[in-house]
């Protein structure tokens, strides 16, 4: 359901622009002229792929020697998986041929659940979550053409939230200590497209999205799992990366003044 909620306030934040440029912009009626000097897109996004990096590692080894019994006294090798989400709007502007402007505005999902088979009980928690805005020049290779693919390396900023083992920490007797904290600082990475024009304005892209996110971990990150005795999380690195390669889906409208 709160999922729901944030896909349908997206929806509003991309047509409500959408419809108001669209009074000003007489070319939304001709047939799709493709990416050119003085071109704006606005649209939204969604993104989902897998997560690597050092903090997946270390979330994967901090459990490994770990199992857990369910009530029929059934035991299980606890495992977990991880899915990288992410959703939300970007607009780009062109002041020449071939080159563009971009921004992103993003909210980033990096979720974990137990592997016990489709038979048995399996949870889910979120290892890390933020609200991030990217900028960076975006390369194209055609000009008023109905396809295109582009090119963006982006630098940005996220705010977020990360748990260490949040469903270990939950679940297991063997896990104790505190796993939670608020992070922000630099993150950064690429987004390659192609995109489809369509008349009146529609356009489509479909690519690869990869983002890293630097994490600091600080004292607050206090886990230890009696199951690797001497062992801390993160075998007690004070930092590490989340990195995602996602499939990125974006729709919204060109303009052009």
């Amino acid at each position: 359901m709160k999922l729901a909620t944030q896909l349908g306030v997206l929806l509003l934040l991309i047509l409500m622009p959408a419809m108001a440029l669209g009074t000003e912009f007489d070319e939304l009626d001709k047939a799709p002229e493709g990416a050119h000097k003085g071109q704006m897109l606005l649209g939204g996004f969604i993104a989902f792929g897998s997560p690597s990096g050092s903090i997946i590692d270390g979330e994967n080894s901090f459990v490994s020697d770990s199992t857990y019994t369910f009530t029929n006294g059934v035991t299980k090798e606890f495992q977990v998986s991880h899915l990288a989400f992410g959703m939300g709007v970007t607009f780009e502007y062109m002041p020449i041929d071939y080159i563009g402007a971009k921004a992103r505005l993003k909210r980033t999902y990096i979720s974990q659940k137990t592997d016990f088979g489709p038979d048995y009980r399996n949870w889910q928690g979120t290892v890390y979550q933020d609200f991030s805005l990217y900028v960076g020049p975006s390369f194209h290779t055609t000009v008023r053409k109905r396809w295109d693919f582009t090119l963006t390396p982006m630098l940005g900023y996220a705010y977020g939230t990360f748990k260490g083992a949040p469903i270990a920490n939950s679940i297991l007797t063997s896990v104790t200590g505190s796993s939670e904290q608020t992070v922000s600082g630099i993150t950064y990475g690429a987004e390659l497209n192609c995109t489809i024009y369509f008349s009146g304005g529609l356009f489509v892209s479909l690519g690869a999205d990869w983002t890293r996110n630097p994490i600091n971990l600080n004292s607050k990150i206090t886990l230890s799992n009696s199951d690797k005795p001497g062992y801390k999380y993160m075998n007690g690195a004070g930092s590490g990366t989340i990195d995602s390669l996602c499939f990125i889906l974006t729709a919204g409208y060109a303009f052009s003044n």
